[in-house]
C-alpha cells in the first residue's frame, strides 16, 4: 500500500479535471498550466493507480473502466476536502458555539465584559467566554497562554514571542473617601500622599514591585501600605469604609466605580507614564477566523 504522504494532492485535482474534460489540453488550460506539465501529471497518475486512466481513441481521450468508476468518488472526496479548508478559513459568529478563554484582571473584566456581552447577545448568542485570572509572576508567558485564547494585561507583561495589540492607554489616579482630610483639595502633594496609609494592588510575588513603587523608588521615597490585595474591586469598598486610606488605581476603573461608591478622584502626585493595556495572543491564533473576529470585537468594545 502506497504511503499517502508521498502523494501530491495536486495530482488528484489534476485527475479530477482530466476525467471531466477528457482532454489533456483542456485540463491544462483549466488549471492554468502547460500541456507538457499536464501530460507529466497524467503519467504520474498512471503510475500511482496502475491504470491508463485515459486512453486515446481516434481523435479523443476516453476514460478506462477503472477511471469511470473512480471519478464520482474522487470528485466527492475533493469537494469534502475543499469544504473542510473553507470552513477552517471562515467563521459565522451567529451560529458558532465556540468557547473562548480570556486571561484578564478583575478590573479589566469589569471594563470589558459588560460591553462584550452586548456584542455576543446581538451577534453571537451561542459563543461562550471564560475569564481566567492573570498570572503576573508567571515564569513563561507563552506557556501560560497554551490553554488560553487571549490575555488582556499591561504591556510590561507581554512576552517577545507573543503577538500584541494596544487596546487603550490609561493613567493612575488616587482615590480617597469623600470625608478624607484631603478630599476637598483640588490636588494633593507628594508629601500629603505619603503621609497617609495606603491600600495597594500587590502581586503574589514580592520580588515584582508595583508601578507605584517603581516610580517612588526613583524619587527615593516609599509609601506605607497598610493593606495589600491582588485585585482591584474591593479597593473601592475599603476606601468607602475608611477616612484615612488612599488607593491608587487606573483612572478608567475609578470612573467605572464612581457611581457605585462614594469617593473622590485626585491626580497622582508622582510622575508616571501612561499604562498600555494590550490584547495578547499566541501566534498560532493569527489566522484563526473566529479568533480574529473576537479580537476585532474586543477592540471595538474598548473604542466605544
Amino acid at each position: 500500500m502506497m504511503d499517502l504522504y508521498r502523494l501530491n494532492l495536486n495530482l488528484l485535482v489534476a485527475l479530477d479535471v482530466l476525467l471531466t474534460e477528457q482532454s489533456v489540453t483542456k485540463a491544462a488550460k483549466k488549471l492554468f498550466m502547460t500541456q507538457a506539465a499536464m501530460s507529466n501529471n497524467l503519467q504520474q497518475l498512471r503510475e500511482v493507480f496502475k491504470d491508463e486512466l485515459l486512453m486515446r481513441e481516434k481523435n479523443r481521450m476516453v476514460p478506462t473502466s477503472y477511471a469511470t468508476s473512480l471519478q464520482p468518488r474522487l470528485h466527492e472526496i475533493l469537494e469534502e476536502l475543499r469544504s473542510v479548508v473553507l470552513v477552517g478559513q471562515s467563521f459565522l459568529p451567529q451560529v458558532s458555539r465556540r468557547t473562548f478563554k480570556i486571561m484578564m484582571t478583575d478590573y479589566m473584566s469589569a471594563l470589558i465584559l459588560p460591553k462584550l456581552i452586548q456584542t455576543l447577545e446581538a451577534k453571537a448568542p451561542e459563543i461562550k467566554i471564560v475569564a481566567l485570572p492573570v498570572d503576573y509572576h508567571m515564569q513563561d508567558p507563552a506557556s501560560s497562554l497554551s490553554d488560553c485564547d487571549l490575555a488582556v494585561c499591561k504591556g510590561q507583561y507581554a512576552d517577545a514571542h507573543l503577538k500584541k495589540k494596544l487596546l487603550f492607554k490609561d493613567r493612575a489616579v488616587s482615590i480617597i473617601n469623600a470625608k478624607h482630610p484631603l478630599a476637598k483639595k483640588a490636588s494633593i502633594s507628594l508629601d500629603e500622599y505619603l503621609a497617609y496609609p495606603h491600600i495597594a494592588i500587590c502581586l503574589n510575588n514580592p520580588e515584582i514591585p508595583t508601578l507605584v513603587e517603581e516610580a517612588l523608588s526613583k524619587l527615593n521615597r516609599t509609601r506605607r501600605i497598610q493593606i495589600g490585595i491582588p485585585f482591584v474591586g474591593v479597593i473601592f469598598q475599603m476606601i468607602q469604609a475608611s477616612h484615612e486610606l488612599i488607593g491608587t488605581v487606573p483612572e478608567q476603573v475609578a470612573k467605572l466605580y464612581q457611581a457605585q461608591y462614594s469617593f473622590a478622584i485626585k491626580p497622582l502626585p508622582i510622575p508616571m507614564d501612561e499604562m498600555d493595556f494590550n490584547l495578547i495572543w499566541h501566534p498560532r491564533h493569527d489566522n484563526d477566523a473566529g479568533h480574529c473576529w473576537l479580537r476585532e470585537e474586543l477592540m471595538r468594545c474598548v473604542s466605544e
